[in-house]
Order: C-alpha cells, then sequence, then structure tokens
C-alpha cells in the first residue's frame, strides 16, 4: 500500500519482463504505477525522512516532477536511461501515447543536446550525471559504460514502438564507440569512464579529472560495468531486428541467423571493414522487409530494386532472395555546433560508425599543438587513417605577443576511439584543432 518508487530505476524494466514472460498483470501495472508516482506531490521520500522540500534534491534520481512532464534529460545519467526505457516499455504495452510522446521529448534532448559524438552520455562527475544542454567537455567527460548501454536499452524500445533511422543511427554509434572502449582487446580489463582528451599527468595531479582513469582498470569498488558490457554483448542479436503489423526491420548489420514472425533471416556482415551487407530472407508469408540506410553514408546501392522512405530501404518479400547492399564507408571529417564551448576551432574523423582519435603512441607528445589539413584527403592504412597535418613549435614562453605560430608539417595517425589506451598510458584527444 506504500505509493513508493525505487531511488535507482530498473525494477521497471525486470517487472515488463515479467509480465512478458508470464503473463501476469499484476507486473505491468506494478511498473505503470512506479512509472506514474515518480515525483508526484507530496514527494513520497519527503514522507518518508519527514520533511518538506522543493523536490530539487530528487532531480539526481528524476522524481522532481511527474515523469509525463519532464523535457530535459536530468540527474544521474544510468537511473534516467533506465527509466526511460521502463517507460518505452509500459508506453508500447498499454498504447500510452502521452508517456510516449514523453519518452521521444527526452530521448531528443540527450541526442541533440546531450550526447558526445562518441554516444557518451552523462557530462558530469558530479552525480555521474547529465549537465545542462551542449555543456560537453572532452577532458572532465563522465560517460559511464553503462550509460551508454542504457541508451542502448532505451533505443531499442522505442523501436519497438515505431521504426525510426535516428535512434538505430545513435544505438550504433554508442555500440561501436563508448561501449566497446569500455573494454581492452583482451577482453580483461575495463573503463567505467569513457573520456575524450586524457593527459596522464592529469588525472594524478588534478582532482577535477581522478575520475578518469588513464588505462583500463581491472575490477571496481562498484562493478556495474563489466557485465553490463558482457550482458550487452551476449545478447547483440536482440538489438538488430524489430518487427510490427507492417513490416520487419534491420536496424544494426551484425553477421548472424535470426527466426522472426515473418520469415528466417540471415546476415553476412564486413559492414564495418567495407561497408557490405548480405541478407538472405526465407519468408513464412509475404511481408515487406525494411532496411536502415545509415545517416553516415551517402552513397550506397541495392541488388534489387527498393523504395526509400525515412532513411529506410523497403522490399516487397514474397519468395526466398538475397539482397546485397553496399554502403560507400569513407573517412569524414565532422563539425560540432559552436555551443559547445570546448569544441570551438576543431573537428572529429570518422569512418562509417567509428569515431576516430590520437594517441600519443602515434603522434607524440602534447597533442594539442597539432592542428590537421583539412584541404588534404583522408588516407585509410589498415584501420589507421592517416592525414596530413601541423605541428606547432613549442613556447616555454608564458605570455608574449601575439605572432603568427611556427609550425612544421607533420603526419597525423588516428586510430579507432575504441582501440585507446591498448598501448600503455599516453595521451589522447578525439577532437583536434583545424
Amino acid at each position: 500500500g506504500k505509493r513508493g518508487y525505487p531511488g535507482h530505476e530498473i525494477a521497471e524494466l525486470a517487472l515488463v519482463k515479467l509480465y512478458k514472460i508470464t503473463g501476469n498483470e499484476k507486473y505491468l501495472k506494478t511498473a505503470e504505477f512506479f512509472i506514474n508516482e515518480r515525483g508526484t506531490k507530496p514527494y513520497y521520500f519527503d514522507i518518508e525522512q519527514n520533511i518538506k522540500t522543493d523536490g530539487s534534491s530528487y532531480v539526481y534520481n528524476q522524481a522532481h516532477m511527474p515523469i509525463r512532464e519532464q523535457a530535459e534529460a536530468v540527474g544521474h545519467a544510468v537511473r534516467g536511461v533506465y527509466l526511460y526505457s521502463g517507460m518505452s516499455d509500459v508506453a508500447k504495452e498499454t498504447n500510452d501515447e502521452e508517456l510516449y510522446y514523453a519518452c521521444k521529448r527526452l530521448w531528443n534532448n540527450i541526442t541533440t543536446k546531450k550526447m558526445y559524438i562518441t554516444g557518451g552520455i552523462g557530462s558530469t562527475v558530479d552525480g555521474e550525471a547529465f549537465s545542462f544542454d551542449y555543456d560537453l567537455p572532452n577532458d572532465l567527460a563522465y560517460c559511464e559504460t553503462c550509460a551508454s548501454i542504457g541508451l542502448m536499452f532505451f533505443g531499442m524500445r522505442m523501436l519497438e514502438i515505431a521504426p525510426n533511422s535516428q535512434i538505430a543511427d545513435t544505438m550504433e554509434r554508442a555500440l561501436y564507440n563508448t561501449i566497446l572502449a569500455g573494454m581492452n582487446d583482451e577482453g580483461d580489463r575495463f573503463f567505467y569512464v569513457n573520456p575524450l582528451e586524457v593527459l596522464p599527468e592529469a588525472s594524478k595531479k588534478d582532482s577535477r579529472k581522478r575520475h578518469i582513469k588513464t588505462v583500463r582498470q581491472k575490477w571496481f569498488g562498484c562493478a556495474c560495468c563489466p557485465p553490463n558490457l558482457a550482458r550487452l554483448i551476449s545478447s547483440i542479436g536482440e538489438y538488430c531486428i524489430t518487427e510490427n503489423e507492417n513490416a520487419t526491420y534491420i536496424h544494426q548489420f551484425i553477421g548472424g541467423k535470426f527466426k522472426t514472425n515473418s520469415a528466417d533471416i540471415s546476415i553476412a556482415s564486413s559492414y564495418t571493414s567495407n561497408g557490405r551487407v548480405s541478407i538472405e530472407v526465407n519468408p513464412h508469408k509475404p511481408f515487406t522487409l525494411g532496411i536502415r540506410i545509415p545517416a553516415w553514408c551517402n552513397n550506397y546501392n541495392f541488388s534489387q530494386g527498393t523504395n526509400i522512405k525515412n532513411d529506410y530501404a523497403y522490399f516487397d518479400i514474397t519468395e526466398r532472395i538475397t539482397i546485397n547492399t553496399k554502403f560507400d564507408i569513407e573517412p569524414k571529417i565532422i563539425a560540432c555546433s559552436n555551443l559547445v564551448r570546448e569544441n570551438i576551432g576543431k573537428i572529429a574523423v570518422t569512418r562509417g560508425p567509428f569515431v576516430y582519435c590520437l594517441e600519443e603512441a602515434d603522434n607524440g607528445k602534447n597533442l594539442q599543438m597539432l592542428r590537421i589539413n583539412t584541404n588534404s584527403p583522408l588516407k585509410i592504412d589498415n584501420k589507421k587513417i592517416i592525414a596530413n597535418g601541423f605541428r606547432q613549435k613549442q613556447n616555454d614562453k608564458l605570455y608574449f605577443e601575439f605572432k603568427t605560430p611556427c609550425e612544421t608539417e607533420t603526419e597525423l595517425t588516428f586510430i579507432p576511439y575504441y582501440k585507446w589506451g591498448n598501448r600503455g598510458e599516453n595521451e589522447m584527444t578525439v577532437y583536434i584543432r583545424y
């Protein structure tokens, strides 16, 4: 009979899963109850503690106002996306349009104003939380591995309600960058925090940056990220395909065999290396197949005629068929909104779903002195991208009258962001001056 709800949201997800497995509506109704009670007045936590507050202290766990009224992602980032995932589940199972639109508002706020280029979310160590719009510092970033995993939870549930290529693009960005970066090449050391810029000396001597680890850790006192990462990778097939009464949709191009109500689908993929995907479809009945066209791809082709709508290629499937597709996966130079103060005059390099970075191991110390020549071509060398650039001459004098800096030409080597930190402790940066 208590009108309470979880301080760390996650029960909502579990309750909906129990409902789906058992068919017992008490689980769904309890999840819905938790969501509807959250943030209502009088505040449950006030009653519990016999105090009276204005609710501002409950921003941390998204309980400061009723969830249907929230339009900005605030508070602890993992708690947030777990809650929004549970909201999406309940919205789908109860056909609650108001709750679904609240989910859409929150998704849009995260992905258009509070997300790093790597798919990382939660920009401040204080409360492991979302900060204000466009506040995305690279060298102070928190970007907890669990938060990006939670963003995938949220995105997948939104896709189960309605196809949306932007959501699938964001899930892909989070998966291939922040999430994969959370584990080393051997799979036995992990990052809790995923910064976009690292200076090892600062992590040791600057208290503001002590949360930034320069090498992956064997374990953590709060060890949520390693098993969460293992859980996601071991269940990755669940994030590739959705279906509704109108069509079956392929959102992620990961090789595997998939069974849907409409067909058996086999995907052979070299998507991340050359953009090629082969999709074999063995239908149980006539149906429509939608294949996502990635936002990063300017040129693509399919082996069969198709109808393009909202960045999905649609095919009418009536018999066994193999659809081959090629997405041009060329390196790109990506700019950031000038409202993000830290990235004025800087760019990032990407290729397909991957964000790239510079490491000291390839480019020497003082990465801040490097500048890319945006007029030179980007060359692919195995998994690396090579670019022409400049290195500014070091000046030990603290202040001096401005003169055009002295630079020497240099070659810049970029590696995929998820690969950083596998060659010992060294500097790293995603953004570079242009």
